[in-house]
């Protein structure tokens, strides 16, 4: 990781407040496909501090956006494949939150992996367009869309979209970017007016981070940000967004996937869990609550 694109931040990325405490002292790890993504071989999520004004959570160490969007371009996504059907149907939770509140149109999917929540969006009458910046994973979600809708494989940045969608989507994206104000900003100049954006983030109030503390399994590496819902309802307004509401949502993993995440974050009966894992149990589904918000903004 070179110097230049790797910054020591202290003043916060939402509200500029320069007063930060530190939230959680751990070893700092540079980022590279290793801690990247499901396959991570490593959980370390850095030093995290979080400013005493408007209590968002943030990794002091930020890559710059065109090393992530590299970092991202190169992952592993061995793990992340595994769980198709989990990741099926958690893709329907999210078009069922989105129905809520939108009216059928243009949908645009930022950060879209494998095009699975595209896919049941085309299924219910919508018209789609994604971003992924994995190259196999844009692939995947070309194929699955057999040519019914556009992936742009790289950086929303980089896009050239018409302002003209009527929802836009951000699942499990914004913990991960260097500048969540400025990203909420772009996404909103692609909103017709009227339209609807869809996000969900981790939770540093939620009842999973208060109890878990440092083995809270959404402290990540590759997770630059950590919201709690007043900086993430700041986080919008300063993006121009209106607040509709706020959520929680559960996703779905396979016995074996929960087995090694808890493992992986030292969480107590993890032993009992991976046995469970070899059995033909180590397939079943279960809906699991992490500690994340969603948020229902409109343009």
């Amino acid at each position: 990781m070179s110097a230049v694109a790797m910054e020591s931040a202290l003043a916060c990325p939402v509200c500029g407040a320069a007063e930060a405490e530190i939230y959680l002292e751990c070893p700092d790890v540079a980022l590279d496909t290793s801690v990247m993504g499901s396959s991570r071989q490593a959980v370390s999520p850095g030093r995290i501090l979080r400013c005493r004004a408007c209590r968002f959570g943030f990794r002091q160490m930020r890559s710059s956006s065109d090393e992530l969007a590299e970092l991202y371009r190169r992952m592993n996504t061995t793990v992340y494949d595994s769980e198709l059907p989990g990741r099926t149907r958690t893709a329907r939770v999210h078009l069922a939150i989105v129905e809520r509140h939108a009216k059928k149109g243009r949908i645009l999917d930022v950060g879209c992996a494998g095009g699975l929540f595209l896919e049941h969006s085309l299924r219910a009458g919508w018209k789609v367009s994604g971003i992924e910046p994995n190259e196999p994973l844009a692939a995947e979600a070309r194929q699955r869309l057999a040519g019914k809708g556009r992936i742009h494989c790289g950086t929303l940045e980089d896009a050239a979209l018409r302002s003209d969608f009527d929802a836009v989507t951000l699942w499990d994206v914004l913990e991960h970017v260097p500048h969540p104000q400025a990203f909420l900003s772009t996404c909103r100049a692609l909103l017709r007016p009227g339209g609807h954006l869809f996000l969900n983030v981790p939770d540093l109030d939620s009842p999973q981070a208060k109890v878990l503390g440092r083995r809270w399994p959404l402290l990540l590496p590759e997770h630059l940000n950590y919201f709690n819902r007043r900086s993430l309802r700041l986080c919008g307004e300063r993006a121009g967004l209106t607040l509709a509401c706020f959520g929680r949502r559960r996703a779905s993993f396979s016995v074996q996937y929960v087995a090694r995440r808890v493992a992986q974050h030292g969480i107590p009966g993890s032993q009992a869990l991976r046995k469970l894992s070899e059995t033909p149990l180590g397939r079943l589904l279960i809906p699991v609550s992490l500690g994340e918000t969603y948020a229902v903004w409109r343009h």
